[in-house]
């Protein structure tokens, strides 16, 4: 009977999504990064164009979430105001707060969120003054290779997954400040200082039981951004830039799908959980795309964006890599000066650099009052989003 049939399951045409695919690879191929990285955000809020439409009006009360001076023009007032702030860190724990988080780190950052499997953190910082938003983070599971840090540290295969020692550093997949602030205070080096905060490291063992040892994280743009200069992070080089681009959803979920259902055995092993690691294992995604690229006959070096990354690594504790490289006991670690008071170091450094920042600009007429949030871009066309927003990339 009619009410026993499931509804038909979309045809997958082999040849057809082939071609989807090959097409949608090349065209990304030809992008920069700043325009990958753009047309990815312009992806995020008009892939399902009718949901982002029903949720605009909602999405635009955000905006009133963040932190603005009141006049940036008015230098005594503007330095006041700086001087004022009391930046500090709110956890995100709840489910409804957490979707709230989200589309606001949507709203104000160039790169899209994809949420990794595995340990997640989310953070707000905020000013204890006005309650506003002055940034974001989110802490994740730890990349599980990355040559320089691996270096930096002496890492063993053994020392990351026999010993579990990858479960005591994290990487910060966003720090994100928000527009005027960053851009005309230094910003993001604030919110990146903050990542390293006792109640971040507190909550870290809380949550996980382990002592979280070192934070790592990445540029989007190669070694010259925001994260130079910091006394928090060493710089420790650049990634290897051969990560393959990634397909847009469209093309992509058809495979994933096939892949799945007709690589089973295959897929699960690549997706399966590795030992001395919580939760799932990291990078699916990337092993997905690798295994479509083989079954179409791909060659994924092709594909290869090459943009090379910075690599920076904050260590909060003296003797942390030996530790690390299961060395020392957990008992024996020493904590560098500058952790122990960490919020405090964090003020006592940044304000006097947010604020010659700002007098500079001031007196050279290149202050940039605009703030960036990106509700306007859903519904608008490709075309006139790189038009609007692609020297925006990287601000």
């Amino acid at each position: 009977m009619f009410w026993d049939t499931e509804p038909a399951k979309p045809v997958f045409d082999y040849d057809v999504e082939k071609g989807k695919f090959i097409e949608n690879m090349d065209y990304l191929s030809s992008m920069s990064v700043e325009e990958q990285t753009l047309y990815k955000k312009w992806q995020e809020w008009n892939y399902d164009l009718a949901t982002s439409m029903k949720r605009k009006a909602g999405l635009a009360l955000h905006y009133d979430a963040l932190w603005m001076p009141k006049d940036i023009q008015n230098k005594e007032q503007t330095i006041k105001e700086i001087e004022a702030l009391e930046p500090y860190v709110e956890i995100v724990d709840d489910a409804k707060e957490s979707t709230r988080w989200t589309e606001i780190r949507k709203l104000i950052h160039t790169m899209s969120f994809d949420a990794n499997p595995g340990r997640n953190v989310k953070i707000y910082i905020k000013d204890r003054v006005s309650g506003k938003i002055l940034g974001m983070i989110s802490l994740a599971s730890d990349v599980t290779s990355l040559g320089v840090r691996d270096k930096y540290i002496g890492w063993t295969q053994d020392n990351k997954y026999k010993d579990g020692k990858l479960n005591h550093t994290t990487i910060a997949s966003t720090i994100v400040c928000t527009q005027p602030l960053g851009y005309n205070f230094l910003g993001g080096k604030l919110i990146a200082c903050m990542a390293t905060s006792e109640v971040v490291r507190k909550h870290w063992k809380e949550k996980y039981g382990q002592t979280l040892i070192a934070v790592g994280t990445t540029s989007l743009y190669g070694i010259h951004s925001q994260y130079n200069g910091i006394p928090h992070f060493k710089t420790l080089g650049e990634s290897a830039g051969k990560v393959a681009t990634k397909p847009d959803d469209s093309v992509y979920e058809p495979w994933h799908h096939w892949i799945k259902e007709n690589k089973s055995e295959q897929y699960a092993i690549q997706t399966a959980e590795k030992e001395g690691v919580d939760g799932p294992a990291t990078g699916v995604k990337q092993k997905v795309i690798n295994m479509i690229f083989k079954e179409l006959g791909l060659k994924g070096s092709h594909y290869q964006h090459g943009f090379k990354r910075g690599v920076y690594f904050a260590q909060m504790y003296e003797n942390g890599n030996e530790f690390l490289r299961n060395e020392i006991a957990e008992d024996q670690l020493i904590m560098k000066d500058k952790f122990v008071d960490s919020d405090e170091y964090t003020m006592k450094w940044w304000k006097p650099k947010a604020i010659k920042r700002y007098e500079k600009l001031h007196e050279e007429g290149r202050i940039k009052p605009e703030s960036l949030f990106y509700l306007d871009i859903i519904g608008m066309s490709w075309e006139d989003c790189k038009e609007k927003y692609l020297k925006e990339v990287g601000r």
